[in-house]
């Protein structure tokens, strides 16, 4: 049976105070507080720059055992060097990480959409996947078409790295398993919102549309990864909630543990 790990992209929005925040929460208790009701969170702060030891170990200490946070590879990685000659920069990200022992989950390399399936690229591909440490969970996620081939998933499925399904306005939706967990990302159109205080936009169809293929998932897959963008539908977490129901789940987490109220920012830009 799958078991699934649904959260937001990042947990340091001001607009959530009140919606979701205690009134009066400030940002240093947003993230003890954000994992009192969810038991996971994409982060997006490693995208810029290879955290911090202090920053990863008060995401540490502000969470209760048995929370989990994805993150982002550096951008470092995928958009400045293209994952070549990358591996000095992985194995430094993975040494700041390591603080945080089994509250780490899968690791994501969000690929730009400029990063065409060229010769060279493709080659770039087969060299990083080569390079990445098996006792990690990896994800990769493509943003252009011509990545969209039986030929990218199978080199996935060769190094057991999870093709990242991803709900993005301009590309189309290919629902496919490549490793023993998938990962998922409602990303939607952030031209369309301006606050992040309330539901804007309308997912019902969509994310019922979503619990079905989660239903469909082959016995293989042991875990489902789902994280939502607040510019998906307005309100990250109220989709959040939504998701956990239709799947069966209390819509927050039950009895969380006591943490202290610590935590540097994970704002999603």
């Amino acid at each position: 049976m799958t078991q699934f790990f649904i959260g937001t992209m990042g947990w340091s929005y001001a607009d959530w105070v009140g919606p979701f925040f205690p009134a009066g929460a400030r940002p240093n208790q947003y993230l003890s507080e954000f994992a009192r009701r969810f038991d996971c969170v994409e982060l997006d702060t490693t995208f810029y720059a290879v955290p911090r030891d202090s920053a990863v170990r008060g995401w540490d200490a502000a969470t209760p055992p048995g929370f989990r946070f994805a993150a982002k590879l550096p951008r470092e990685i995928t958009h400045d060097r293209g994952l070549q000659d990358a591996e000095p920069v992985l194995h430094r990200f993975l040494h700041a990480m390591s603080p945080l022992g089994d509250k780490l989950g899968p690791l994501l390399a969000q690929l730009p959409p400029d990063f065409h399936a060229t010769d060279d690229n493709q080659q770039a591909l087969r060299a990083f996947l080569r390079a990445l440490p098996p006792e990690y969970p990896f994800a990769a996620e493509f943003r252009h078409r011509s990545w969209l081939t039986d030929e990218t998933l199978d080199l996935l499925r060769q190094h057991g790295v999870a093709w990242t399904l991803i709900d993005l306005y301009y590309m189309p939706k290919r629902l496919d398993m490549t490793a023993d967990f998938t990962y998922v990302r409602l990303l939607g159109d952030r031209r369309k919102i301006q606050q992040v205080d309330r539901v804007q936009i309308d997912r019902e169809r969509d994310l019922n549309n979503w619990v079905e293929v989660f239903g469909r998932l082959p016995a293989e897959v042991r875990r489902a990864w789902v994280f939502v963008n607040n510019h998906y539908a307005g309100h990250s977490p109220a989709n959040v909630r939504q998701l956990r129901e239709r799947l069966g789940m209390p819509p927050e987490v039950e009895e969380p543990a006591e943490v202290e109220a610590d935590g540097e920012q994970g704002r999603l830009l």
